[in-house]
């Protein structure tokens, strides 16, 4: 079984008491909302490392692209 850890978030009252009106299991609910930002923010950090290998690459010539993939099927 995984190692759980607990955290503690502070709501106001009047906020609380909504929260009881809704049928919700909000501790899976902010698990799940914390773990989408932290997947949305390992997406950022791969885009922005995609990005900078992009300018330190040279583009590659299309007919350069072409020649590769026919001497691959050749040499089936």
């Amino acid at each position: 079984m995984e190692h759980t850890s607990v955290i503690t978030v502070k709501v106001p009252g009047e906020l609380k008491k909504k929260m009881k009106q809704v049928k919700v299991n909000w501790s899976q609910y902010i698990r799940e909302c914390v773990q989408n930002k932290i997947q949305q923010q390992d997406m950022v950090e791969a885009s922005a490392m995609l990005d900078e290998i992009r300018k330190r690459t040279k583009p590659t010539p299309t007919a350069e692209v072409v020649s590769w993939i026919r001497e691959d099927r050749d040499s089936r």
